[in-house]
């Protein structure tokens, strides 16, 4: 077996013990204070842990029933009762549980340092890259991560009280980054930094008009905002948000504008909303093939960017998780794939203090109903996706499906084809409701209604 080999399962072999030893032990509940996510480098470990977490934050005590039916369906060759049986089997004595935290503690340093070494030689191979840049960037990672003590994030009860009645006196009510859209930002308090916001949909329904009308509104505003487009090219985003920012009907549609048609008027026009667009704070990655890995580089490079100019990071949207490519680790496995993109996306959020917003496509399912409105069940892998969210929420247009109906009345097809619902189907810190906004596709906008 090759060294490489061995260091990964000693990792992962960890990882199970310190879950098993949890388990086992409920009297340790209190140790998972002061854990990390992150610290488990298995998406399906993690999992297990982030599910641990949460139930105690909401007060029950994990007992095995309720973990194992948390469960992905497929843990490789065992059912969910035999695998979570072999994580039991490999607990130690309460007593060394201290040393196995040290050891998950001492592993996710080595994984930062190794990956920030990467990130290093290929940055020195880049000659259009500035080596000084490339050397401050590492020198911050190496510095957060300070080669030794992780800064205590723990904080009493008392404490947690007086920073939000602090936050509440020097702010106007919006917690987040605004989306641009009033009615949304009253439900689901704008973009939240450190959390992730998964909107789905089938094709049709908007995906692309939301989040490019969305994110514009947000960067005009001065927040930055960060598209990783893994389908569309940032021409299309471009004139996607062009046609978008024209704010009119009349204005050319952004077809039109990839297509060149646009009359001297409108060109003229466009001029000074071009400009202003140039200056907002926003970047667009379009490569094809990114990793999660990829996508984190790249966001801390514009973020460091962003506070070099006195702004700061505020949003980053990945277009969409389907297309992001997985580690060989799970390779086939959907279900543990899916829970390797979202808890690293939910990583990054974390990490950044930023919000993460994952576009996802929604399973055929949905055609197969009377009634074809989106539930939960209908996002691909929906179990992993959902323990990862701290927002879900589903994009549909009605007039999309009556369109295509040769018996619906047309008067109402037509008084329906600019409705757009934004259907929050999960607000981990809010309420869940339907919120009707108001669309029109052909300029990629979305306002409130």
């Amino acid at each position: 077996m090759a060294v490489a080999e061995q260091v990964v399962l000693d990792e992962v072999g960890a990882e199970v013990t310190a879950l098993g030893t949890l388990f086992m032990h409920p009297e340790l509940a209190a140790e998972t204070a002061t854990m990390q996510p992150e610290w488990f480098s298995d998406p399906l470990a993690r999992y297990m842990f982030e599910h641990v977490v949460s139930m105690r934050e909401k007060g029950h005590t994990p007992s095995p029933t309720s973990i194992i039916a948390a469960l992905p369906e497929n843990c490789g060759a065992l059912t969910r009762s035999q695998f979570f049986a072999s994580v039991c089997a490999s607990a130690v004595h309460k007593q060394a549980f201290g040393g196995i935290k040290e050891t998950l503690l001492n592993r996710w340093q080595r994984r930062q340092l190794l990956r920030a070494s990467d990130e290093l030689r290929f940055a020195a191979t880049k000659f259009e890259i500035d080596p000084v840049t490339v050397a401050d960037a590492v020198a911050g990672e190496l510095s957060d991560l300070n080669l030794g003590e992780r800064t205590n994030t723990t904080h009493t009860i008392f404490q947690a009280a007086q920073d939000l009645l602090a936050d509440l006196k020097n702010s106007s009510g919006m917690r987040g980054a605004p989306t641009g859209l009033r009615s949304l930002d009253k439900k689901l308090n704008g973009y939240k930094a450190g959390q992730l916001y998964v909107i789905a949909g089938r094709p049709g329904m908007g995906k692309s008009a939301f989040m490019v009308s969305s994110l514009r509104q947000t960067a005009a505003l001065g927040y930055g905002v960060g598209i990783f487009s893994l389908e569309m090219s940032a021409v299309e985003i471009g004139a996607r948000a062009l046609s978008d920012a024209m704010n009119d009907t009349h204005a050319p549609q952004y077809g039109n504008l990839l297509k060149g048609q646009v009359s001297p008027d409108d060109a003229e026009r466009m001029k000074p909303v071009s400009q202003s667009l140039s200056e907002s704070p926003m970047f667009i990655e379009d490569a094809s093939r990114l990793t999660m890995r990829d996508i984190a580089a790249r966001s801390r490079t514009f973020k460091k960017k962003l506070e070099d100019e006195g702004r700061f990071l505020s949003v980053i949207c990945i277009d969409h998780m389907g297309l992001v490519t997985p580690t060989d680790r799970y390779k086939g496995n959907k279900v543990a794939e899916a829970a390797e993109v979202s808890g690293a996306a939910r990583a990054l959020a974390k990490e950044l203090d930023c919000c993460v917003v994952l576009l996802c496509q929604l399973s055929r399912e949905v055609e197969k109903r009377d009634d074809k409105r989106p539930v939960m069940s209908d996002l691909r892998w929906s179990g992993e996706i959902e323990q990862d969210a701290h927002v879900v929420a589903f994009l549909y247009r009605d007039y999309y499906y009556a369109a295509m109906n040769p018996d619906a009345d047309l008067s109402v097809i037509q008084g329906r084809k600019n409705a757009l619902e934004f259907l929050i189907r999960k607000n981990r810190n809010g309420e869940t409701c339907d919120v009707e906004l108001w669309c029109s596709i052909a300029h990629s906008s979305v306002r409130d209604e």
